[in-house]
């Protein structure tokens, strides 16, 4: 079993072209608390306009609410922390039946299963396979894509971001029969979070990321997850007022 203690640092600001009130916001941005990933230290910040507290969503994953009614023309939130690591594997006999079946963003098409390789049956084999399968067929390429394209278009345009690797990866894994669901969180260096798969063997879940073209074993600080995208986003919010805005996030994940 691989041992690793990682520290991590996320940090998002946003500034309003206008000011705004009334502004709610719901964040998962803290670490999931899985067998294989122990918080050994964690501080959540963010600015003293807002309240927040924590709490759950539908899939269990941690969740921060807050909101503020004053107005302002930006937004800034951090979390920070230290990590003990073991290898990416997390006990759980009971698949839920949703991770079995299309969701909106990952419904597996007859174009889509054609990138499909021969399977073997033995899953961590297989799903090797598709993940190289989806990173031989696609080009990252920022930009050509949104929070909201499905997996059969970023098929078809051979184009996308870590989002739409996972979302085709996923596809096809449950295509093949076989539980998956997608993941968000950090991975070590600098940059913004990512997205990779996780595929439930019977017994387990096993990491995959086909952006990279690797099953996970460290490195990887888990977030959330969902049956795509749009069940865990870091940030979600909504306020009162007109106005255009620009976000920034940065995420560096080191190894101590």
């Amino acid at each position: 079993m691989n041992n690793q203690t990682l520290k991590y640092e996320y940090t998002t600001r946003v500034e309003f072209s206008h000011a705004i009130g009334l502004h709610n916001i719901l964040l998962r941005c803290l670490p999931a608390r899985e067998g294989f990933q122990k918080s050994v230290e964690e501080d959540f910040r963010i600015q003293e306009n807002f309240w927040y507290q924590e709490g759950q969503d539908g899939f269990g994953n941690r969740i921060i609410s807050g909101g503020t009614s004053e107005d302002h023309r930006s937004l800034e939130y951090s979390c920070c922390g230290i990590m003990d690591m073991t290898t990416y594997c997390i006990p759980d006999a009971n698949t839920h039946p949703a991770f079995f079946l299309p969701s909106r963003l990952t419904v597996a098409t007859e174009g889509i299963k054609q990138l499909l390789p021969p399977l073997t049956g033995r899953m961590l084999d297989d799903c090797m396979a598709i993940a190289h399968s989806v990173h031989s067929h696609m080009q990252y390429a920022p930009g050509t894509t949104s929070v909201l394209t499905p997996a059969d278009e970023c098929m078809q345009r051979r184009q996308g971001v870590c989002q739409d690797y996972a979302h085709l990866m996923i596809s096809l894994c449950r295509a093949a029969g076989y539980a998956s669901r997608y993941v968000c969180g950090m991975m070590t260096g600098e940059g913004k979070t990512h997205a990779w798969v996780e595929v439930h063997d019977g017994q387990c879940w096993y990491a995959f990321d086909p952006t990279n073209d690797t099953a996970i074993a460290t490195g990887y600080i888990k977030l959330a997850h969902g049956r795509d995208a749009l069940d865990c986003p870091v940030v979600r919010g909504v306020y009162r007022g007109m106005c255009t805005e620009i976000s920034t996030t940065n995420v560096i994940v080191t190894e101590k």
